[in-house]
């Protein structure tokens, strides 16, 4: 298991594997067993819910691509500003694939303890990415 010497390596190479490499992986080595999730998908905890959460997003857009614009340490808070882009081309959100390209933008917020991403915070425009595959 690999050891991070800040927050904010420990969230770029979270955000790296999951999205650049669909390593979910990562889920299990990066984050807390209980971590908190509040995601645009709802709030959840554990590692369980937030492999599910991945895949839900993988599967709606298997060629999604994820750019960190900004990232942003405070404490054991990182933030991170995103752009996002791919093709809808499976289910989503109850949405069957439209083969649609669709774009949006969010910020993410980790909070991390020890090596552990123990907290977990996106926002993004849902009803704007919805918008794009409907």
């Amino acid at each position: 298991m690999p050891s991070h010497s800040n927050p904010k390596q420990l969230v770029s190479e979270y955000t790296t594997r999951i999205w650049d490499k669909q390593d979910l992986s990562a889920v299990d080595e990066l984050l807390h067993p209980e971590i908190v999730i509040h995601s645009a998908l709802g709030d959840f905890k554990g590692i369980a819910s937030m492999k599910h959460i991945v895949e839900k997003w993988i599967g709606g857009f298997p060629d999604l691509q994820v750019t960190n614009n900004l990232f942003l340490l405070d404490g054991e808070m990182v933030t991170v500003q995103w752009q996002a882009k791919g093709t809808h081309q499976g289910e989503f959100k109850g949405v069957k694939a439209s083969g649609k390209p669709i774009a949006y933008s969010g910020v993410t917020l980790y909070r991390v303890k020890g090596s552990k991403i123990v907290e977990y915070w996106a926002y993004l425009d849902m009803h704007h990415l919805m918008s794009q595959i409907n």
